[in-house]
């Protein structure tokens, strides 16, 4: 689409006056971000920047009430971006006649920071401290999105922007964007195109189950970013590959054994559950990812190694931003950006002055657009650098805010006097970044724990069983599983344990399971980190399928201004009372399959938030589609026909030269008969009698009765007699 705006060009958008900002790095050009269906531009104002979204890919009103229908989600953290107005010729007439393109353009905040697939696609690090907060912030979010019966539907890294990165007090360290896909309770799914790429599971679906796998992988590709090999082992926009999905490919071991190492096996777990989720509904839950997030006391930032005394040599650095501090102070804010960029460029990855000079870069760059001041650059400066180039640089600058965010600023270096250790003092020990499990200096934790499986266990099952597998196992004496707010759980070793694997029972399950609850591992005493088992009360998980309008026949269905539902019983019975509805669909999870024919149920996810947690029965063909009751086979009809004369002969009785006819039934009046090819005939009286006479003896012919209007009756033309018959008509 070609769509061309310069520098200060005046928008007029109800009555606000906004002006089109300059790039901070491409001198002369206005700040425009291109995508593949739209173009975001920023703008300013008294009040501060705003994103104009000129796209292309849908130009309808549902666009309009899609936006009306966000507004309210606009108060939850990280999605400011629902805040928006759609732009048309209806509501802003003057601004779309001059120009044109802007009809169903769409006006949102701006939110300053990188997005996660710059960090991605520039190998970007994050200490684990910001790796497990952005994890966390993203899970607290999606599953706020979830709880209220949504979904994004295009979760991708170009839609995740990581604005805590730039500012640390910004609303939330995560934000969406792009939410013209977003669909679910209260909001109609737009005529958008199927979102492609490696964040979509191999299995299409249109269900609310859509964010569950592409955002399971945004959160362990912030949780394993911190680590070295896992930026190294990444494709060029995302970590797994399109052909690495659901396989066990390097890039998986990679990621797997990096999440083991340095979160435990929880996260490490949930990867491999995951790879086996053969559709998106079969997915963990959004919300089974904050309960698998480590602690932030694993979150250990490994410490710069001191630096060893050295002959001291003016720092390049120091005086690129002391020279760029002077330029700012003498009003030449451009040319200090440039050199504070320099000196970016030129500092070491781990260097925790990074963080300083790129919030004084952001904030260069803001006074920069606000006062459209960008001046001609000094003439030592050259703009002859490829236009890619200048790109590519403002991108890797607003990404390096991601370098150092969590350490202290550029402060003197002073020396701390080194604590000697004595007899009776033990020397620190500097914090591993693996944290798996204490020192194996201890004889009962020479172990190493590799896997637990299963990573569920269903407490309906007999007998309940797990394996762990690893080193040492052999000196394992106790096992306990441990969860808040309830007992802890004695594991029997069984027989058949060896070095590497320690089976294990739980013959004694005294405690209350409702839902899914996560219980950590306990061997001789102490915690496995990371190594979680959850038992849970249901056996499985389906999908509403079978509550189908063409079941209505069966009385189980009704049919609302939102579709089918039927309703869930307190017994598995006909006769008992009904409770709550479910609709095609709705999640629901399966506590018990008796008796036969019935599923006992607990609503997992629903429209009606209000339903969630919810317990009934369910006949199973309303929850499978399957093995149905038999439609009824419909009685066949006679097809209507109008009235007619019906004739019987009642005698011969009568005159042989003669015939006698009677009619019932209807009104003979005007009426009258006429033997077919002879000129006799005959007008009936009152009681519907009509006598012709005339013919031969015992003659064979045929009469026909016509009204008065002369019109042969239906049922009385050519009716054959002979003389001598009484012949007898019904109307009907």
């Amino acid at each position: 689409m070609s769509f061309q705006l310069a520098i200060d060009d005046q928008l007029i958008i109800d009555g606000i006056t906004y002006q089109v900002c300059a790039h901070p790095a491409i001198p002369g050009r206005p700040f425009v971000q291109a995508g593949s269906h739209s173009h975001v531009v920023q703008l300013r104002t008294a009040g501060g920047f705003v994103a104009l979204k000129v796209q292309w890919q849908l130009r309808d009103p549902a666009l309009v009430n899609h936006a009306q229908q966000l507004q309210s989600l606009s108060t939850i953290p990280g999605l400011q971006a629902a805040r928006c107005l759609v732009i048309t010729a209806a509501n802003q007439p003057s601004l779309v006649a001059a120009w044109p393109e802007l009809d169903y353009a769409i006006l949102m905040p701006w939110l300053h920071g990188p997005t996660w697939q710059e960090l991605i696609r520039h190998r970007r690090p994050l200490s684990p401290t910001q790796s497990l907060n952005l994890a966390r912030a993203l899970a607290n979010l999606l599953t706020e999105i979830e709880q209220r019966g949504l979904a994004h539907g295009d979760l991708q890294p170009a839609n995740v922007m990581l604005p805590g990165l730039i500012d640390p007090a910004a609303t939330a360290p995560i934000a969406l964007v792009d939410l013209e896909t977003m669909h679910g309770v209260g909001i109609r799914r737009l005529p958008l195109s199927t979102p492609e790429g490696p964040y979509q599971h191999p299995v299409a679906t249109t269900g609310l189950a859509v964010d569950r796998f592409g955002g399971a992988l945004l959160i362990l590709e912030l949780l394993g970013w911190c680590d070295e090999q896992v930026r190294a082992a990444s494709a060029d926009e995302s970590f797994f590959a399109p052909e690495d999905l659901l396989r066990p490919t390097e890039r998986f071991h990679i990621l797997r054994d990096a999440l083991a190492q340095r979160w435990g096996l929880g996260p490490a777990q949930m990867l491999e559950r995951l790879w086996q989720c053969q559709t998106p509904m079969t997915c963990p839950l959004l919300k089974e990812w904050q309960a698998i997030l480590p602690s932030s006391s694993l979150a250990i930032d490994e410490p710069l190694s001191p630096e060893p005394t050295m002959p001291s040599f003016p720092d390049p650095v120091i005086a690129l931003i002391d020279n760029a501090d002077t330029l700012r102070s003498q009003g030449q804010p451009a040319q200090a950006l440039s050199m504070y960029r320099d000196a970016l460029d030129r500092l070491p990855t781990g260097d925790p002055r990074a963080s300083e000079v790129m919030r004084t870069i952001d904030s260069l760059e803001r006074e920069i657009a606000q006062t459209s001041a960008l001046p001609e650059q000094q003439a030592t400066l050259s703009w002859s650098l490829p236009l890619a180039i200048g790109i590519m640089t403002i991108v890797i600058l607003m990404v390096l805010a991601a370098v150092g965010l969590n350490r202290t600023t550029l402060s003197t270096a002073t020396t701390l006097p080194t604590a000697e250790p004595t007899a009776n003092t033990l020397p620190t020990p500097t914090p591993s970044p693996t944290a798996v499990l204490p020192s194996p200096t201890s004889p009962r934790l020479s172990l190493k724990v590799e896997r637990v499986t299963p990573a569920e266990l269903y407490i309906g099952t007999r007998p309940l069983e797990l394996t762990v597998q690893g080193d040492g196992l052999s000196t394992v004496k106790t096992a306990i599983l441990r969860a808040a707010g309830y007992e802890p759980l004695a594991l029997t070793i069984m027989a058949g344990s060896s070095d590497r694997e320690l089976r294990l029972q739980i013959n004694n399950l005294n405690i209350n399971i409702v839902g899914a609850i996560p219980f950590t591992l306990e061997l001789n005493g102490t915690p496995v980190p990371g190594a979680a088992v959850t038992l849970r009360d249901y056996s499985s998980v389906r999908v509403i399928a079978g509550v189908r309008p063409e079941y209505t026949y069966t009385g189980r269905i009704t049919v609302d201004a939102n579709g089918a539902f039927t309703l869930m019983r307190e017994e598995p019975s006909p006769e008992s009372a009904v409770t709550y509805p479910v609709r095609n669909g709705d999640e629901v999870e399966v506590l018990s399959t008796q008796p036969e024919g019935w599923y006992r149920l607990r609503i997992r996810t629903s429209g009606d938030q209000n339903l969630i947690g919810q317990i009934g029965y369910l006949e199973r063909w309303l929850v499978d589609n399957t093995d149905g009751p038999t439609p009824p086979i419909p009685t066949p009809t006679v097809p209507s026909e109008p009235p007619r004369l019906r004739f019987v002969k009642l005698s011969e009785n009568e005159d042989t030269r003669c015939i006698l006819v009677q009619i019932t039934g209807i009104s003979t009046f005007g009426w009258g008969v006429s033997i077919d090819g002879l000129r006799l005939r005959s007008a009936f009286d009152s009681n519907g009698n009509a006598r012709v006479c005339g013919l031969r003896a015992r003659q064979e012919v045929t009469f026909t009765v016509r009204d008065e209007q002369g019109v042969a009756v239906r049922g009385g033309v050519g009716v054959p007699t002979r003389g001598g018959d009484v012949m007898f008509a019904e109307w009907r």
